[in-house]
C-alpha cells in the first residue's frame, strides 16, 4: 500500500512542478485547429461516401 501512496505523491509533484501547461490562448488556438481539421476530414469522408453511393446507384440501376 505504501507503493501506491508513493506513486500518487510522485504523480502529484510531477503534475504541479514538472509539467508545462499551455496558456489559455494556446489552448484556444489548439482547440480551433482541431475543430477545423475534424470538419475538413468529415467533409472529405462525406464527399467520398456520396461519390460511392452515386456510383453504386448507377451500377445497380444498370443491372435492371
Amino acid at each position: 500500500m505504501a507503493g501506491v501512496a508513493e506513486y500518487i505523491k510522485e504523480s502529484y509533484i510531477e503534475l504541479t512542478e514538472k509539467v508545462t501547461w499551455p496558456t489559455w490562448r494556446e489552448l484556444q488556438s489548439s482547440a480551433v485547429l482541431v475543430l477545423v481539421a475534424a470538419t475538413i476530414i468529415a467533409l472529405v469522408i462525406l464527399g467520398m461516401d456520396q461519390i460511392i453511393a452515386y456510383l453504386l446507384k448507377l451500377f445497380y440501376t444498370s443491372l435492371t
